[in-house]
Order: structure tokens, then C-alpha cells, then sequence
């Protein structure tokens, strides 16, 4: 294992260590005043125990899952881009058509609407930087449709960053792919290949 992910793992097990040390001692000092009126404080340190632990498993799912799959960022090519395109700086992050990827009132279908079942891989971008229809070859996903758009790359759209956000057919798939930068090519003439990141 790299020495970045053994670092990061020890952080984690202290950082969990030291929270249920914490709940132990919390629920020791709450049930004292108990224990002397012979009610067994068992079912409170429980509590505590449970309560903490629900805490770790809700901040793991939403902050260190990003942390371990952040897979870096790729070196810019050394070789040209095929004629006619440019290669881009791009922040690429993973979506599916769930509630939780794309808000309560998800329909299924893209910002150009087609049906998700239907098409169930494409690319969502900012439409300055991006037009909708344009194909592309993203390394490790493989060749789809840019036919959709988010808050998020509208944002860093606005700060001028790339961001390509992936469909999947599950939230699974998306959060394996976690945050990746890297390096594609787009055609030379779209908003992505002026930015000051891919020059």
C-alpha cells in the first residue's frame, strides 16, 4: 500500500479510537448518580456506544470515501491531441440517476431529455464550456455523450475549472469512481480548451 493510504488509515483508526474512548468515559460519568441508586447504567453506556458509532459510519460515508478514492491527478500528455482537438485539464467526479446523486425531484431523464434507461452512460458539463451533443473519450470510462448539466459544474465552470461529471447505472459505480483529474482531448474550438488550467 502507498504511504499516503497507510498514513490515512492510521489517522482514521486513532480518530476512532480516541471518539470511542470519549463515548466511554461520557457515558461512565452520566450513569454515576445511577449506579448508586442500584439501577445497572448497561442500556446508557449502550446508548453511547451505538450513538457514536452511528456518528463514524455517517461521517465515513460522507467525507473519508472521497479521501480514499481521490485517485490523484494524471500528468498532461507529451504527445499532441489528435487534429482538430486540445487537451483540457478536467475534474472528473462520478453521478447515477438516484435521488441522492441528482435531488428529490429526479425525473430520469438529462437536461436535453433523454431517458436515463434508455442512454444509462453520458457526460454532464457546463454548456459554456462544454455543448451539449459533443462526444468524448474519457480514460477509464470510454466514449459517451455530454447530454446533461449540474450545479456543480456550472460553479466551477464559474471559478475555471473543467468539470465532468460521469452517469453510471448505479451510486455504487459512482462513488468507486470517486474524484479524478486528468487530461482529455476536446475540440479545439469549445469554451474547456481556453481555460488557463489546460494551457
Amino acid at each position: 500500500m502507498p504511504t499516503k493510504t497507510l498514513r490515512l488509515l492510521r489517522l482514521l483508526w486513532l480518530s476512532v479510537r480516541r471518539i470511542l474512548q470519549y463515548a466511554w468515559r461520557f457515558s461512565w460519568w452520566t450513569t454515576a448518580g445511577l449506579r448508586d441508586a442500584r439501577i445497572r447504567p448497561k442500556g446508557l453506556r449502550l446508548l453511547g456506544l451505538g450513538l457514536a458509532i452511528g456518528f463514524l459510519v455517517g461521517w465515513a460515508n460522507s467525507e473519508v470515501i472521497h479521501v480514499f478514492t481521490d485517485r490523484g491527478s494524471m500528468p498532461k500528455p507529451v504527445t499532441p491531441p489528435p487534429p482538430g482537438m486540445a487537451w483540457a485539464r478536467v475534474l472528473t467526479t462520478g453521478y447515477c440517476p438516484c435521488t441522492s446523486c441528482c435531488g428529490p425531484n429526479a425525473i430520469g431523464r438529462t437536461a436535453i431529455n433523454k431517458d436515463v434507461r434508455v442512454h444509462p452512460y453520458g457526460i454532464a458539463a457546463d454548456k459554456g464550456l462544454m455543448p451539449y451533443r459533443t462526444t468524448l473519450y474519457v480514460p477509464g470510462y470510454g466514449i459517451a455523450e455530454v447530454d446533461d448539466t449540474g450545479g456543480a459544474m456550472r460553479q466551477n465552470a464559474r471559478r475555471g475549472r473543467f468539470h465532468l461529471d460521469l452517469r453510471f447505472t448505479d451510486h455504487a459505480q459512482a462513488r468507486r469512481w470517486g474524484v479524478r483529474w486528468m487530461w482529455i482531448a476536446v475540440p479545439a474550438g469549445v469554451g474547456a480548451a481556453s481555460l488557463p488550467e489546460s494551457r
